[in-house]
């Protein structure tokens, strides 16, 4: 047994991306958890419980949304290759310069979908933590627990 390098980067492709071309896959590069920044991360959410004075526990949506980004900047230290949706380009011209259109054939029709190269900016980061689903980032926060996890989904 050995312990893991907290330095080390794993490119890792989500598994509903791996049976996509490569130019529509998007790279993710986890830095994987130790036990103590598992436990941090774990405290992060659960402040964003409050109990009641009935022994209920309530989710401050807030809180929760603050722990997500939290963690996937710290889980995520690159990117590449990412869509945004159509109404983040709207709103930030200048990434949709930067941004190649790649042609996909989706339902029988031939879109352009832009795709930008490579993220490294924690703003832009958290920008990409804001439009994934719950799904994918379930996935990104579970494998970065897990070494061998991120080796199975690693950009070969």
């Amino acid at each position: 047994m050995r312990g893991i390098s907290t330095k080390e980067l794993f490119p890792y492709i989500l598994e509903d991306d791996r049976g996509l071309p490569s130019e529509q896959q998007t790279i993710f590069y986890i830095k994987p958890k130790t036990g103590h920044e598992a436990n941090i991360q774990t405290k992060v959410y659960l402040k964003a419980f409050r109990e009641k004075d009935n022994g209920i526990r309530d989710l401050i949506v807030k809180d929760a949304d603050i722990a997500d980004l939290t963690n996937f900047k710290a889980t995520v230290k690159k990117i590449e290759n990412f869509a945004f949706p159509d109404d983040y380009y709207e709103d930030h011209p200048q990434v949709k310069e930067k941004a190649k259109p790649v042609k996909i054939h989706e339902d029988g029709q031939e879109l352009k979908i832009l795709f930008v190269k490579e993220i490294t900016s924690e703003d832009m980061i958290g920008d990409v933590c804001r439009t994934l689903d719950n799904d994918s980032l379930r996935e990104i926060y579970d494998v970065s627990r897990s070494v061998s996890k991120l080796r199975e989904g690693q950009k070969k």
